[in-house]
């Protein structure tokens, strides 16, 4: 078991972007590592990323900054806390989003310079850089100005040079505005100055003024998002704006079930990640769309989509998850698949395995009668790809499998690939249960068939493509056929270089998913110890696997963390889980958001790929957390399976309150008490119309729990069978040893 399971942040990205924004919210506001703010995401390439409007702050100084941290409030509130340390005085950045009673959607700085106590005195002012093409930033003339605009640059009339310089100005605010508004300042107004780099922005001040040792000076910088009146807009109504904006988040119903664990760190990320997916989510021809981020993937994704909906039932918002599955159809097509990216052609199977999901956790057998043709005409659409592949020459590489496509997750182009029929057989695989389960007999018996078919086949097909570690032991490799090893480009002409070449570990994401959820091998089968194997040797340096995803050199995938650990957790090592669990975290920025992708610390490469805040990696946390606690297995139903060692102490309480799960809602509540005793409650739903056909609890082996009095015999590797009754309390004394 690590000893190191505390959340620093420590291999948190140098590059970060925090959503400040409210839930649904179509302003995507972000804030940088640095305090600036973000506007109008734009991408030239997936490898080119910019912004329309850049808006940054620093100290009217000569000094650069020593260094900077940032944090929000609190993880509920997201009021981003920027502080700038300079040699002479420090510049604290409070940054959020505020929206009125009138649907008015503004964002406010609430700036503050304080001088150090050392020094006599300086000459300081809050200098901004605005950054946007084709646009000045200006106020009505040359004088000092409390409203900022932008005025296209052709519309620009500069002012005439003696003149701006050698008169006395003063705002005339009964003059049109030149352009749009951008800002409001107060209580100082704001001159032109020289830009950061003399770089071709604008740039502005507020006056300077001395300010003496140990002083303070403040004020605020308000940016009207869909309006343009200014009246009203001071210092007075900005403080205002934040007590309302902190009284918000403070009272919002994040969580919607009771989550509880006793590690402050943990319950804080699980509570900021309940908030970012609700920031990223929007409003869609009336749907709830669960997207990944702000940016790049501002979306909906099908494989992100079915881990979002199921975190999104575990935090309680069943009515919008089950909202999202009609979001999902909107991208069903009349050749049965299920796709919004047609080269992706697993997305059909995914979507069968997510419609499935959400309506067993919500026990609506009715809805899933109701989805049973979408379901049945996207297995047509998988036996119809799965013809092609067979109707391929003997020889071809795809032959008997699938035919070429996009593998996504480090896997690029059309090619002969293995996440497609990983999750294929995943889909094919909840399908046919589920067809069983509804007593739809032939159907069953046809996708049974399918499955097996194609599980037969992947296997031989694995068998004469895998290769070997160096130490001799197998692997699946990302591609199979000649379309060379570049991660991106199918048959690139030139010599790889290692930034660019497919590992062994890379697009595992599949495999992972295969295994659990999908269970598609047992935890035994050579293909899942194999993976464990590989997965144990690239998690060394920053304690998460390395190199699994589009950046094959020296980088993580932060979120892939959590797939691998599912898989440990499924094989019978709880305690990998729970180290991947704080790795994970520790990948965070201190404001509680990731990267999709990073380089390692030590690469000091700064290579990034994805969103950011990336929330499938936030949904990912939410379902680690949940599944270390409770774990479905088949048809098997496991408690605390997970339970980490460092939660187990004097006064600790782990809590869950009617999580879903197949087998109907359940709670349970342990709590800690002196010497390692323990009480656990656990409630469930016996009249559910799917029981489990095994109960258990996994406790520290060698624990003694009783059940009215009764002692329960524990097995060897730590379970205590338990009976499916409405509710039950056991008491106790834990062991030494938790995951």
């Amino acid at each position: 078991m690590s000893t190191q399971r505390v959340i620093d942040f420590r291999y948190a990205p140098p590059i970060s972007w925090t959503n400040i924004c409210y839930p649904d919210d179509p302003y995507k506001s972000l804030v940088s590592e640095s305090g600036a703010l973000l506007y109008g995401f734009d991408s030239l390439t997936f490898f080119s990323w910019r912004f329309k409007r850049v808006i940054e702050f620093s100290l009217v100084s000569a000094d650069k900054p020593i260094h900077i941290t940032q944090q929000t409030e609190s993880a509920r509130v997201p009021v981003v806390v920027t502080t700038i340390t300079y040699p002479t005085a420090v510049l604290q950045l409070r940054t959020f989003a505020h929206l009125d009673a009138a649907g008015r959607r503004t964002d406010i700085v609430l700036w503050e310079i304080q001088v150090n106590q050392e020094v006599d005195e300086i000459l300081t002012g809050l200098h901004i850089d605005l950054t946007e093409q084709g646009v000045i930033f200006t106020g009505r003339s040359v004088a000092p100005a409390r409203t900022i605009y932008a005025v296209p640059i052709e519309k620009f009339e500069p002012p005439e040079f003696w003149q701006a310089i050698s008169t006395y100005h003063v705002e005339d605010e009964s003059v049109p505005p030149p352009g749009d508004l951008v800002l409001v300042a107060g209580p100082q107004r704001l001159v032109h100055t020289h830009p950061t780099g003399f770089r071709y922005v604008g740039s502005l001040s507020t006056e300077p003024r001395i300010v003496k040792s140990g002083e303070t000076m403040r004020g605020v910088l308000i940016f009207p998002l869909n309006y343009q009146d200014s009246d009203g807009l001071d210092e007075s109504w900005a403080y205002r704006a934040l007590d309302e904006a902190r009284q918000f988040w403070l009272e919002y119903p994040l969580l919607h079930r009771t989550v509880q664990v006793p590690d402050p760190a943990v319950m804080d990320m699980v509570v900021a990640l309940a908030r970012n997916i609700l920031q990223a989510r929007e409003i869609k021809d009336g749907l709830p769309v669960f997207q990944v981020g702000p940016t790049c993937y501002r979306g909906l994704w099908v494989v992100d989509g079915h881990f979002f909906l199921e975190a999104a039932q575990y935090l309680g918002y069943e009515q919008d998850a089950l909202r999202g599955i009609d979001a999902l159809l909107q991208y069903v097509h009349p050749d049965g698949s299920i796709a919004r990216m047609p080269f992706h052609t697993k997305e059909s199977a995914i979507a069968i395995a997510t419609l499935i999901r959400q309506t067993e956790l919500s026990g609506r057998e009715d809805r899933l009668r109701e989805l049973w043709p979408v379901i049945l005409n996207a297995v047509s659409y998988i036996e119809g790809l799965r013809a092609q592949a067979d109707a391929l020459p003997e020889d071809a590489p795809s032959h008997g499998l699938m035919p070429p496509a996009f593998g996504d997750g480090g896997v690029g182009g059309e090619r002969g690939e293995y996440t497609t029929p990983l999750w294929t057989l995943f889909g094919l695989k909840a399908a046919a249960e589920a067809a069983e389960r509804l007593g739809y007999a032939e159907d069953a018996a046809r996708i049974r068939q399918d499955f097996e078919t194609l599980l037969s086949n992947f296997r031989s097909h694995v068998k004469r493509h895998q290769k070997l570690l160096p130490d001799g032991v197998p692997y699946i490799p990302p591609v199979y056929d000649d379309s060379g090893m570049h991660h991106w480009i199918p048959g690139y002409p030139e010599a790889v270089q290692r930034q660019n070449e497919l590992q062994p570990q890379t697009a595992t994401w599949a495999l992972c998913h295969a295994i659990w959820p999908g269970e598609v091998f047992a935890p035994d089968d050579p293909i899942v110890q194999n993976l464990l194997h590989l997965t144990d040797l690239i998690d060394d340096e920053e304690g998460i696997p390395a190199n699994t995803g589009w950046l094959p050199y020296r980088a993580v995938w932060n979120y892939h963390a959590s797939f691998a650990a599912h898989v440990w957790l499924y094989a019978g090592r709880p305690d990998k889980a729970v180290d991947y669990l704080y790795a994970f975290a520790n990948h965070a920025a201190p404001t509680r958001v990731w990267r999709e992708e990073q380089s390692l610390k030590s690469s000091h490469n700064g290579q990034m790929i994805g969103d950011m805040p990336h929330n499938w990696a936030s949904a990912e946390f939410i379902r680690l957390v949940r599944h270390l606690l409770v774990f479905e297995r088949g048809e098997t139903l496991e408690l605390l399976p997970g339970l980490p060692e460092n939660w187990i102490f004097p006064g600790a309480i782990v809590e869950l309150e009617g999580t879903p799960t197949r087998f109907g809602p359940i709670s349970l509540k342990l709590e800690v008490g002196e010497e390692r005793s323990f009480h656990l409650r656990i409630t469930c739903n016996p009249a559910w119309p799917r029981r489990p056909s095994a109960f258990r609890l996994w406790l520290p082996l060698g624990s003694k729990a009783y059940q009215d009095g009764a002692a329960l015999s524990q097995t060897n590797d730590g379970w205590f069978e338990l009976p499916w009754v409405a509710s039950m309390t056991l008491e106790g004394v834990l062991a030494k040893g938790g995951a």
